[in-house]
């Protein structure tokens, strides 16, 4: 079985970044980056947005907290797609 990572950039509200890097399993055929994302995150909307504010209208979520970038790596440090 090979293991790809999911690594999200999570933004907190005093502005720090955190990584989270979240394992996934396959045999046989590969996963893909887009797929894994789709699979941890959610949308939710933003109930501050109002047309003009300058907000996002939906924020992209996990485990409630605010998501602002992604990539994947293999376990050799690869990027995957």
């Amino acid at each position: 079985m090979k293991v790809v990572f999911l690594i999200l950039v999570i933004y907190a509200s005093d502005g720090n970044l955190s990584y989270q890097k979240i394992p996934f399993n396959y045999s046989d055929q590969p996963i893909t980056c887009e797929k894994m994302y789709n699979e941890s995150i959610k949308y939710v909307e933003n109930p501050d947005y109002k047309e003009g504010n300058g907000q996002v209208w939906m924020l992209t979520k996990y485990k409630n907290k605010n998501v602002i970038a992604h990539w994947c790596k293999d376990s050799k440090g690869n990027y995957v797609r």
